[in-house]
């Protein structure tokens, strides 16, 4: 009896070190006292994933910390500051390119109409294929001798004829009309035929055009001679403000719609402000009313792996009411309108995963994704 009795003491005094161990694990959660354990972790996190959660500080692949950047916050495979490694920083604008961080590995972008067909980073996208005859829409394509290359394709379109290194439509083109390099103008002659309206007479509003592949003298762009009588008053309308010949002769604009550039304004459910047409219900230049812009920083960075910005959201119009949207990963944590949402929760242990979720920064916690890095705690502790 003796004996047994010997064994349950011993049985207990094993089960309460277990008892102190584990709860000294869950304290080194909150050593800090200021620092409240439920914002330790992410918000999924519950009292029970408490008990088998210590604090980490070492950061997990691909995040690292580079001089200058807070705990954990540089994900070597995307940053272009930092890829692969923290002292390797992609180019930031090679010619006719751009670069990204790819997997940890710099690469380059073209852009729209250029090719990099020497696979040299230096020189960038170095070919405009929308005019190379030697790589013509993509690296390689070679046109036919005398072909050139306009606009990514080999030789002209039908209807059209090469003058020099560009396609031209001589019927219609007032710089090449009826033959590449003939520009229409005035004719020195008077007594040239095409005076139509007199010798050296210019009717207002009129202007030297290709028509039919032969320079005539006919409205300029934009007017019209809608009453059919050109040596009068010339071209007497202004297409674009006209609501009775608004962009064409004859088209009337509804009662109540302005013309403004050839188009009547403005279709139902919008309202003309200062000639242009909006949605009073969500324009955030002019919510609810015409001029009434909704206060807030617009623009910044949008990336959840950036340092924050003081412009990490954008003013919001809706339902004619003005109100302020966060970028995603991004917090208006101390309320003021001015500075924008100036907290990135994805990497502020303060304010990880959200507003006043704290890790224990003391203890070097940092905040990955949103949450505070945490690790299972050790077995054993001793005391």
């Amino acid at each position: 009896m003796l004996l047994a009795k010997d064994s349950r003491i011993a049985l207990f005094l094993v089960l309460g070190i277990a008892s102190i161990a584990l709860h000294a694990c869950a304290r080194s959660l909150s050593s800090d006292p200021g620092v409240d354990s439920n914002g330790l972790f992410g918000p999924d996190a519950g009292d029970a994933g408490l008990l088998n959660k210590c604090v980490a500080t070492e950061c997990p692949a691909p995040f690292v910390t580079c001089p200058g950047a807070g705990l954990c916050t540089t994900n070597l495979k995307t940053d272009v500051s930092h890829c692969g490694s923290c002292a390797n920083a992609c180019p930031k604008r090679p010619p006719n390119a751009g670069s990204i961080c790819s997997g940890g590995a710099c690469k380059v972008f073209c852009d729209p109409l250029f090719a990099d067909c020497n696979g040299q980073v230096a020189d960038g996208c170095e070919v405009a294929t929308d005019a190379d005859p030697l790589n013509c829409g993509a690296c390689g394509n070679v046109c036919n001798a005398g072909d050139i290359c306009w606009r990514g394709a080999c030789g002209c379109p039908k209807g059209f004829t090469a003058c020099g290194t560009e396609c031209k439509k001589l019927d219609s083109d007032s710089d090449n009309c009826g033959a590449c390099d003939n520009a229409c103008k005035a004719p020195l002659d008077l007594a040239d035929p095409t005076w139509i309206c007199g010798p050296g007479t210019s009717p207002p509003n009129t202007k030297w055009v290709c028509e039919t592949s032969a320079c005539a003298l006919d409205c300029k762009p934009g007017y019209g001679n809608c009453n059919k009588n050109l040596c009068l008053d010339g071209c007497e309308i202004n297409l674009a403000t006209d609501p009775d010949n608004c962009g064409t002769c004859g088209h009337t604009c509804d009662a109540g719609q302005t013309c403004a550039g050839g188009t009547c304004l403005c279709p139902p459910g919008q309202t003309n402000c200062g000639d242009t047409c909006v949605d009073l219900t969500n324009d955030v230049t002019n919510c609810g009313r015409c001029g009434h812009y909704c206060p807030g920083p617009t623009g910044g960075s949008s990336s959840p792996f950036k340092a924050p910005t003081p412009q990490a959201g954008s003013p919001l119009c809706k339902e004619g009411s003005c109100s302020y949207v966060c970028f995603p990963g991004f917090a208006d944590c101390d309320g003021a309108l001015s500075n924008g949402c100036e907290i990135n929760i994805n990497t502020d242990p303060h304010h990880c995963g959200g507003c006043d979720a704290k890790c224990n920064v003391p203890a070097g916690q940092p905040c990955v994704l949103g949450q505070c890095l945490t690790k299972e705690c050790e077995a054993g502790t001793v005391f």
